[in-house]
């Protein structure tokens, strides 16, 4: 992988926010204001994990929300951890949230910790369905966008 970023031109991922009401049913890269946080200049690649979920109607909205603060407070600190999007949930129950980190190995030693098992040991109970998704996600000098490929495909160098 690229190094996350330059400093200058550094995304500003804390201003990402839901691009529509139907965000959650959109694909990442049409969910979110991804091109209001970054700089044309910006280059970067980063490894992008989706959690797409419906809530139960009988969750505890309280509890799932400790459960996920303990586990965005251990991430937090966890080397290579970015960037974490709590997407809200919509009328239908439905959430899109996401975890940004600079490489894969260092998202997947974080998915190990203590809180983020606990977290995931209630998942069943809290959702009626939830889906991970993988991406690279990529900001190529001079390109207003970010480009995203699910993890699994072939890596697609520069031309």
């Amino acid at each position: 992988m690229l190094p996350a970023m330059d400093a200058p031109s550094a995304p500003a991922f804390d201003r990402l926010v839901p691009a529509a009401q139907d965000y959650a049913s959109r694909p990442v890269a049409s969910a979110f204001n991804w091109t209001e946080c970054v700089a044309p200049d910006a280059t970067g690649e980063w490894y992008l994990v989706a959690f797409r979920s419906v809530l139960r109607a009988s969750a505890s909205e309280a509890r799932l929300l400790e459960f996920d603060d303990r586990a965005f407070e251990e991430a937090s600190g966890a080397p290579g951890f970015v960037h974490y999007l709590r997407g809200p949930i919509d009328e239908r129950r439905q959430c899109l949230s996401f975890c940004l980190w600079d490489s894969r190995a260092k998202a997947r030693a974080a998915a190990g910790r203590p809180a983020h098992l606990e977290a995931t040991g209630i998942a069943h109970a809290m959702y009626e369905r939830y889906a991970l998704e993988f991406y690279r996600v990529r900001k190529r000098h001079g390109s207003p966008s970010f480009e995203f490929e699910p993890y699994d495909r072939p890596h697609r160098e520069a031309a």
